[in-house]
């Protein structure tokens, strides 16, 4: 990729996470006609974004290395992280609420940040390629792990 290119690349996805979401959705449909079921008005108006959601983070999980900066989208989250901020990279498995739609993952830390909002954590399809071409981009790494 080159500095104009703006390729998404996808997020993985693992199937417990697949499973997780399907459970929560059938839960908000099974439960939601007998709690709503004097106001289907009101049951649309909540439902909507209570099913959106869910679907959204499975649909629009995907980054891109920009010119200046990484974009991550997730769901109705976005996160822009410049290059010249990213402290350290390095790949690794946990369930961390962030980006990621595996556990398999890249840690991103950056200058002058705390741990909680200075930490996020991608899952691209192809941890290993996305992570070396991270790291071309980012002059002010202090560890370059892999």
């Amino acid at each position: 990729m080159t500095d104009g290119d703006r390729a998404r690349v996808r997020s993985a996805v693992d199937p417990w996470y697949v499973g997780l979401i399907a459970l929560a959705l059938l839960a908000i449909i099974v439960a939601a006609p007998s709690a709503l079921a004097g106001d289907r008005l009101i049951a649309l108006v909540l439902l909507a974004p209570l099913l959106a959601f869910p679907g959204s983070l499975l649909l629009v999980t995907w980054y891109e290395l920009r010119d200046e900066y990484l974009y991550c989208r997730s769901g109705p989250f976005v996160e822009r992280i410049p290059y010249e901020r990213i402290r350290s990279l390095r790949l690794c498995e946990n369930l961390w609420s962030s980006m990621a739609l595996s556990r398999h993952r890249i840690e991103i830390r950056q200058h002058g940040r705390g741990w909680i909002t200075g930490t996020t954590y991608i899952s691209p399809v192809d941890r290993e390629g996305f992570l070396e071409e991270l790291q071309e981009r980012c002059a002010n790494l202090v560890t370059h792990s892999i």
